[in-house]
């Protein structure tokens, strides 16, 4: 519901503008039909043009809640989504560069902290402010596993933490996110998130700990490779 809510919020003038074009056409007929039925005399051929008439005024009246429920949906419901709640949004990093020449992300405005300011220095899962302590790189795991971790960088906005199997088509699942930091004096890892494999199928996945803070600014994220064995 609330992915729907955002798509709504992000893509309103597409629906706006498909609603409308639908409306017009639809008002058009509204309007043929109603001559129709003013200019026929005979009973059977007034049934039918009182029924085209109907039809056309119910299709009608549907578009217009559809603007009405957009309208609603983007101005209250999009709004109100809260933050922890949206697609993470991650820098553009290039492969060929530093960490000190990382570019900002032109599309989301999003820009990694300058090297030096907050601990931002060391990047990935050795951010100490910033990563993910269980499992480890290469562990095998299986049930109800807790991932530890620590999230809590100057400035904290909220943390994700999602998934992803090594496949080409697989795509990121969030399995847990907060809008508190983890570890207040980063000195013990604690819970991130609890993630149920029970639910996966059994092979490789990766683990990634996003962390933003309020100023869109964001470390590189910490990924670890773990495989998946079938619940006992």
């Amino acid at each position: 519901m609330e992915e729907a809510l955002v798509l709504i919020e992000e893509h309103q003038i597409w629906f706006y503008l498909s609603l409308g074009i639908i409306g017009l056409l639809y008002l058009r007929l509204v309007i043929v039909h109603l001559h129709e039925f003013r200019s026929t005399f005979f009973g059977l051929e007034r049934d039918r043009a009182r029924e085209k008439l109907i039809r056309s005024g119910v299709m009608l009246s549907l578009v217009a809640i559809g603007l009405v429920a957009i309208f609603v949906a983007a101005t209250f419901g999009g709004p109100a989504v809260p933050v922890n709640a949206r697609p993470t949004v991650l820098p553009t990093v290039s492969l060929l560069s530093t960490p000190e020449n990382i570019l900002s992300d032109e599309n989301t405005g999003a820009t990694p902290t300058p090297e030096g300011e907050g601990g931002f220095e060391e990047l990935g899962c050795s951010n100490p402010k910033a990563t993910i302590t269980f499992p480890q790189d290469g562990d095998s795991i299986n049930g109800v596993v807790e991932i530890l971790g620590v999230a809590n960088i100057p400035g904290f906005a909220f943390y994700k933490v999602e998934v992803k199997a090594l496949a080409p088509d697989a795509i990121w699942q969030a399995v847990g996110a907060n809008t508190e930091p983890i570890c207040e004096t980063c000195v013990e890892q604690e819970v991130l998130s609890r993630w149920d494999t029970s639910l996966m199928t059994t092979g490789d996945y990766i683990i990634r700990l996003m962390v933003m803070d309020a100023a869109g600014n964001a470390p590189l994220p910490c990924e670890v490779n773990v495989r998946v064995l079938p619940s006992e």
